[in-house]
């Protein structure tokens, strides 16, 4: 079975190697960027099976921007907010933006049940 494939994009380049290294060593193909455009031009091109998004990311979109620009293209793959921002009108505007679930950074207890638990709900591709 292949490796299933995440997209983090995150313009902290800490944060990218954070993420890179702890869904990889839950067994998950990780490609990171920094940018939105970068993002976008792989999300046209390439097949991911989750994105994992930050709230901020350059050329000045925020996550959200990113996360309904996804969902106007790909309503069906789960995309996590993965964010500073932790007010509940944050998480809010995240899950009505079309993420799936919304995650306050620097906290990644919960980083790893979420992917894997939105990873194995079927979707109606799938179905």
């Amino acid at each position: 079975m292949l490796a299933r494939r995440i997209l983090c994009v995150d313009d902290n380049e800490d944060t990218c190697e954070l993420l890179k290294a702890m869904l990889g060593r839950a067994d998950l193909d990780v490609v990171t960027v920094s940018d939105a455009d970068e993002a976008l031009r792989l999300i046209e091109s390439e097949r991911f099976d989750l994105y994992v998004l930050d709230s901020e990311i350059p050329p000045g979109f925020s996550g959200l921007t990113l996360c309904h620009k996804i969902r106007a293209v790909d309503t069906h793959t789960p995309i996590v907010i993965f964010s500073g921002h932790g007010f509940e009108s944050h998480r809010e505007a995240g899950v009505l933006a079309g993420a799936n679930a919304y995650l306050v950074k620097p906290d990644v207890t919960e980083l790893i049940p979420t992917v894997r638990r939105l990873l194995e709900e079927p979707r109606p591709a799938d179905l």
